[in-house]
């Protein structure tokens, strides 16, 4: 498996296009954030069995509910209008963390052999870049530690 950092910020157009590859966003429990619809039939809301949930304009997070757009779930949950640490997780929460965490990188590799994805773009900054999640090696060492496993297991991964 090929994995790369999108050397740009993602854009809803480029991703819809480049529809051969697939696009990791970081994401919150909630399953939304900012303003703008995604479809509620999208492979997104259904996985979640959510509907009317809407994508930001300015994280990695605007490609949610592009059907080669996949979660990693950085961030427990989300707080409307401002960064806060209530929706961060902690070492503490380290069992629900896995559970999730391995659920997305589980829904990944199902993905890539059913799809066929042979690269796999995470965004500029990574996934642990520390902004809004301050999923950090100082901060939360646990989840730190089992992303950064969870990226070596994907690299590793055959179809």
């Amino acid at each position: 498996m090929e994995l790369k950092r999108f050397q740009q910020k993602y854009t809803r157009t480029f991703t819809k296009n480049y529809s051969n590859a697939m696009f990791i966003f970081t994401d919150n429990c909630d399953r939304t954030s900012g303003k703008s619809k995604i479809p509620d039939d999208s492979e997104y809301s259904k996985r979640f069995g959510k509907i009317g949930l809407c994508h930001p304009s300015m994280t990695s997070a605007i490609i949610r509910g592009i059907d080669n757009a996949y979660p990693i779930t950085t961030q427990k949950h989300y707080v409307p209008g401002r960064k806060s640490a209530d929706g961060n997780w902690t070492d503490d929460d380290f069992e629900e963390f896995k559970k999730v965490i391995d659920d997305d990188f589980e829904h990944i590799k199902k993905a890539c052999k059913e799809k066929g994805y042979k690269t796999i773009f995470f965004p500029k900054n990574g996934v642990l870049n520390g902004t809004i999640s301050r999923l950090t090696f100082e901060r939360t060492p646990k989840l730190f530690k089992y992303i950064v496993e969870k990226e070596i297991e994907l690299k590793n991964f055959e179809i």
